[in-house]
């Protein structure tokens, strides 16, 4: 009759799927006492050998705690690393290309190739339109004879920018410009540009208003 120990050694194995093997010879040199474990095919798993079995019931039961323990722990690692999965992550679409632009800007600089104007002043008309026109003006030494002061029907407005020059407007003392300095001449008035840098050009920008 099965004692105490085996019942429950069949029982741990039983919970591991697996069977105990115990055995009965007691002839001199036998493997009474003895166990071994097979799985459910009964394939040979622990303490089975080809002249019998060979583990006692301390090793049997340490072998299926062990078992156990191992199961348990490889059980807890997969919900762990499951835990620890990272979120899958989209791949940022595409940015769109984009569109060819259909008209080309031209760029032009007041301040570039600039005639010589040893002679004369240049005069370059930018812009004409009704009620008004902008023109670049570059001098280089050239100034206003005194007796043929200039004088226009229409308003000016004129910035020099670049350069140095003198100028005078009817009743009132010269002034000098530099580089950033406008004045408006009302329309009638006469004036004259007194003198001009000889050694550098000098850049006016005059905005003509009807």
């Amino acid at each position: 009759m099965p004692n105490e120990t085996t019942e429950k050694l069949r029982e741990m194995a039983a919970h591991r799927g697996l069977k105990l093997v115990s055995s009965r010879r007691r002839k001199p040199g036998g493997d009474f006492g003895k166990y071994g474990l097979h799985d459910a095919k009964g394939a040979p798993v622990f303490g089975i050998e080809k002249d019998g079995l060979i583990a006692g019931a301390e090793e049997v039961e340490d072998y299926l705690r062990g078992a156990a323990s191992n199961a348990w722990s490889k059980s807890a690692g997969s919900v762990k690393a499951r835990q620890k999965a990272k979120p899958e992550v989209k791949a940022a679409p595409a940015p769109k290309p984009k569109p060819k632009p259909r008209f080309k800007v031209k760029v032009a600089n007041l301040l570039t190739k600039l005639p010589a104007a040893k002679r004369a002043e240049a005069f370059t008309e930018l812009l004409a339109r009704p009620g008004i026109r902008v023109e670049r003006i570059v001098s280089r030494g050239q100034a206003t004879p005194e007796d043929e002061p200039m004088v226009q029907a229409q308003d000016e407005w004129v910035l020099l920018l670049e350069g140095a020059a003198g100028l005078r407007i009817e009743d009132s003392a010269e002034v000098t410009l530099g580089p950033g300095d406008h004045v408006w001449i009302a329309g009638g008035q006469r004036h004259w540009v007194t003198w001009t840098a000889k050694d550098r050009p000098s850049v006016w920008l005059a905005v003509h208003l009807d």
